[in-house]
């Protein structure tokens, strides 16, 4: 039945599914196959990539067609996803956290009358089947878990990379299908788009040089910035370092930054606290650098150095320099 399912929000009309909706698939098929209960993905707009929905775990896939100036307006999307969804009763709807699912779901939150719990870290099945929402409170210093006991759908937003891409199953068989929505009224039309920087951000890194505020400077971090930058990664920080204002909010790792799982994860300085391990726990390889053996990223780490950190990052700089100009 497609009542009472649980839908995941694949895309906002930019014609491809985002990345981080195959995550969440996933993790929509595994709690659902708890319940016995379908997963329907949503896409909004034309795509070619509607079969992708099925081979993640999706026994549905529900194409939107309206007109394309609706995916200019993120108040119109709202309302054209709570049009969609007030149809067809779903029990759980999930959105990825990006820029725009953190200003969409609010608005379709809104409109069904029910709750919404924004930037979880965690989803999980109560003892009754309820969907325990996990999320940092309190400045990241503790974790909260939600439930919406009353109001349907159940409704949360999770952020990029917390759960692991599914294994595509391109044997899987599923339905496709469109469905035509009236267009709503249009406030914001975008007449030119232009992009201001192509850069790797932190989620889609496979190398990150992260600093903590063991680095003890802005100069420190204009070292480890040119390390990454040799290495063909990226920058991270943690918000220790970042509230010294040694980098910039868009580099923080952790429960109140980003969530990353790069293949390379060099750890500057970095003591290890909870709050930030969370952020960086999905890496592949991390190599720690400290000078106190005793410091909680040591038990985290592939690797680990004990070492003031400057003497380590500047051979490597010095190695991969000389390697450069071969």
């Amino acid at each position: 039945m497609i009542e009472h399912a649980f839908w995941v929000i694949c895309s906002f009309g930019e014609g491809k599914i985002i990345p981080a909706a195959y995550e969440l698939l996933g993790k929509a098929r595994q709690l659902a196959d708890t319940l016995e209960k379908q997963v329907i993905g949503l896409i909004l707009g034309e795509t070619d990539e509607a079969n992708k929905i099925i081979y993640a775990g999706a026994d549905m896939a529900v194409v939107v067609q309206t007109d394309s100036a609706v995916w200019q307006d993120d108040a119109a999307i709202g309302t054209v996803v709570s049009q969609v969804l007030k149809a067809y009763t779903p029990d759980i709807v999930l959105f990825v956290a990006n820029i725009r699912g953190r200003c969409i779901a609010p608005w379709v939150a809104a409109k069904l009358k029910t709750g919404l719990t924004a930037d979880c870290t965690r989803l999980s099945l109560d003892e009754n089947g309820l969907l325990l929402q996990t999320r940092p409170a309190f400045g990241g210093n503790l974790m909260a878990d939600i439930l919406c006991c009353h109001a349907r759908p159940q409704m949360a937003s999770v952020r990029p990379k917390i759960f692991p891409l599914p294994i595509m199953d391109k044997s899987r068989k599923g339905c496709i299908f469109t469905l035509p929505v009236q267009s709503p009224t249009i406030r914001v039309r975008c007449t030119a788009f232009k992009r201001l920087q192509e850069k790797t951000t932190l989620q889609d890194a496979e190398i990150i040089v992260a600093g903590g505020k063991g680095v003890g400077s802005r100069v420190g971090f204009q070292k480890l910035t040119r390390l990454a930058e040799l290495l063909g990664g990226t920058l991270g920080a943690t918000r220790s370092a970042v509230d010294a204002g040694f980098a910039g909010y868009d580099r923080q790792i952790g429960q109140t930054g980003v969530i990353v799982r790069p293949r390379i994860y060099l750890a500057f300085g970095i003591s290890g606290m909870v709050q930030h391990i969370v952020g960086m726990s999905g890496a592949e390889y991390v190599v720690a650098v400290n000078l106190d053996r005793q410091a909680p990223i040591f038990n985290y780490c592939n690797y680990g150095i004990i070492s003031d950190w400057e003497p380590v990052a500047d051979r490597m700089i010095e190695e991969l320099e000389k390697e450069k100009k071969l």
